[in-house]
């Protein structure tokens, strides 16, 4: 067995994208030195096979720093053991990051220094579809018990605009438009709000980049028509 291969116990799947953006979208790759190339953003999602505990690592790659953890997901139902604990009692941080950055290297550079670290049969045979599609039910339970921080009060009662806020506006706005409802309405219903304040908010998301650009010919977005 390889060192950067899965740990024992456990299941690993890496998926490109980070949890919050439910991965709609494919990060850009980078090249971090030698032909290796990773998407900028990628998620290890570790199930261990005994409890069925679940901790999504968070991993964000650039060409000066390499592949760094950039934040954790998790929860223990019985409340009893962080998932991040257990996961690193059971391996290093870096067998975590490698091991997922293994699966989603491009076919070239799937090969270690040494020449011979290489992806498995089971690895290669992945679509981006099938993993994201397995990622979203693996993740479901934890987005259930971890939604968005409610946004902080300034003085005088006014919101402020925190990512972690806009980033849940974007995602009510985002599911709204999907099952057809007005998206600007779904946001001012959901925060209890007026309409023109949760319009200011989906274009405080959207320039902060958590919703697409403004379609040409529409008065919305890529996400759906600001109604």
């Amino acid at each position: 067995m390889h060192p950067y291969d899965t740990p024992e116990g456990w299941d690993y799947l890496a998926v490109p994208g980070w949890p919050y953006d439910h991965f709609q979208s494919d990060p850009p790759i980078v090249d971090l030195g030698d032909n290796f190339e990773v998407p900028s953003h990628f998620t290890g999602i570790a199930t261990e096979k005994r409890s069925g505990m679940t901790i999504a690592l968070c991993f964000h790659g650039a060409r000066e720093l390499g592949i760094t953890m950039a934040a954790v997901m998790g929860a223990d139902p019985a409340g009893i053991t962080f998932p991040l604990e257990l996961a690193l009692k059971t391996a290093a941080a870096v067998k975590w990051k490698f091991a997922a950055a293994m699966q989603l290297c491009n076919e070239e550079a799937a090969v270690d220094a040494a020449g011979t670290w290489k992806r498995s049969e089971e690895q290669s045979a992945l679509t981006t579809a099938q993993r994201k599609e397995r990622a979203q039910e693996l993740l479901a339970p934890l987005l259930e018990q971890m939604p968005g921080p409610p946004p902080t009060q300034k003085p005088g009662g006014r919101r402020s605009l925190t990512p972690e806020h806009l980033a849940t506006v974007a995602e009510v706005y985002r599911t709204a438009h999907e099952q057809g409802q007005p998206p600007t309405k779904a946001v001012a219903d959901h925060f209890d709000i007026s309409h023109s304040t949760a319009a200011k908010w989906v274009g405080a998301a959207r320039k902060q980049g958590a919703l697409g650009p403004v379609r040409k010919g529409s008065r919305g977005s890529q996400e759906g028509d600001e109604e």
